[in-house]
This record gives structure tokens, C-alpha cells and sequence, in this order.
């Protein structure tokens, strides 16, 4: 299941009918896919095009990340505190990425 700007902007906690919004996150998920694919060196999705398990949640979450705060400004709103934008993968990302990286014998 490729991960949509509808479910995205859904696991964020906004409303769908944002068009801006939407196709900020279209745009969030482009960029975060073709990190993925550039790490990966594209051994993250199957011959049919589906992608490999675990691959969707990473780029759910490194969209989400671009998503909350593209400027990479530091602010905060009530409880939540945005230090700095999307920097990279986590730990927990990698760990999935890298079953899939093709890396040098």
C-alpha cells in the first residue's frame, strides 16, 4: 500500500480538505519516496512495483517530519516543540532500510 497525502495529512490530526495542505503533503511524499529509493539504490520495492514491508511506514513518517515543519525553523504550540526540520532517517528507519540497501561485497 503506497502511502497517500490523504493518509498522511489523517495521521497528522488535520483535515483533508486543506488543498494546500494536500498538495504540500503530495510533495512531502514524493521527496521522502525518492530518499528511500536513492538510499535503497531501489531494492526497496518488489519487480510488481509494490514496496517491500516497512518501506510505507518509513515514508509515512519521514513525510510527516518534512511535513510539520518545512521551513526547519524552531518553534513551539502549546506541548509540542519543533527543534529542526528533516535532517535524515532515524534509527528506527534505518533499521528497516537497510534489509533493503545494497551495500559493496
Amino acid at each position: 500500500m503506497a502511502v497517500t497525502p490523504t493518509d498522511l495529512v489523517k495521521w497528522l490530526g488535520q483535515q483533508t480538505d486543506d488543498a494546500e495542505l494536500m498538495a504540500q503533503a503530495g510533495q512531502a511524499i514524493t521527496l521522502a519516496s525518492a530518499m528511500v529509493d536513492a538510499y535503497t539504490r531501489g531494492a526497496h520495492v518488489y519487480a510488481s512495483g509494490q514496496t517491500r514491508p516497512g518501506v510505507d511506514a518509513v515514508i509515512q513518517m519521514a513525510a510527516a517530519r518534512m511535513l510539520a515543519n518545512p521551513e526547519g525553523l524552531r518553534y513551539s504550540a502549546g506541548v509540542v516543540n519543533f527543534a529542526d526540520a528533516f535532517t535524515g532517517f532515524t534509527l528506527a528507519e534505518l533499521a528497516v532500510l537497510n534489509r533493503y540497501r545494497k551495500r559493496a561485497a
